[in-house]
């Protein structure tokens, strides 16, 4: 399923306007739903079926530059521009380790996570961290389900494996 949550797009004014309208019409008066992209690695069908529910950012370059009027456009997916509870989809362009979705990771969860925490925590929450499948950006969706989380942070610390300085429970 390669419905699109997220796209940025560059070009020419008249030609964005004409996709955008394509995007909005029937099939019978020249809509669009499916659309293929050929990279380098092969052809990628991209299903514009929800399209509509996209939401559309779009800045211009001023008319007097060498190349005119060109217009860059991003369309998401709503739900990738709030938190929804304990999970939440993240993009770079560039591939985030673990401790670079650190920082989120301890926004992100309902628990206080202390930061000396990580190394014991990484390998424990690699399973609520999915790499999505993603063209010229790096997608990673974090999943912490509080009926997983709780459960794990309270053995971690029963077991001695997550530690609390002394002193900070008083």
């Amino acid at each position: 399923d390669n419905q699109v949550q997220f796209l940025s797009v560059w070009g020419r004014d008249g030609a964005m306007q004409h996709f955008f309208a394509a995007l909005t019409l029937p099939m019978s008066e020249g809509g669009i739903r499916v659309m293929t992209v050929k990279l380098p690695g092969g052809n990628l069908v991209l299903d514009f079926a929800q399209a509509k529910s996209l939401t559309k950012r779009t800045t211009r370059l001023p008319k007097h530059t060498p190349v005119g009027e060109w217009v860059h456009t991003w369309l998401i997916h709503p739900s990738l521009l709030k938190p929804s509870g304990q999970s939440m989809t993240v993009m770079s362009q560039t591939p985030l380790s673990h401790a670079t979705l650190w920082p989120t990771l301890k926004q992100l969860c309902h628990l206080p996570l202390l930061e000396h925490w990580q190394p014991a925590l990484q390998p424990r929450l690699q399973s609520m961290i999915h790499e999505l499948p993603s063209y010229g950006v790096f997608a990673y969706h974090l999943d912490l389900q509080i009926d997983v989380m709780e459960p794990l942070v309270s053995e971690a610390l029963q077991q001695g494996v997550l530690t609390v300085p002394q002193g900070a429970m008083g």
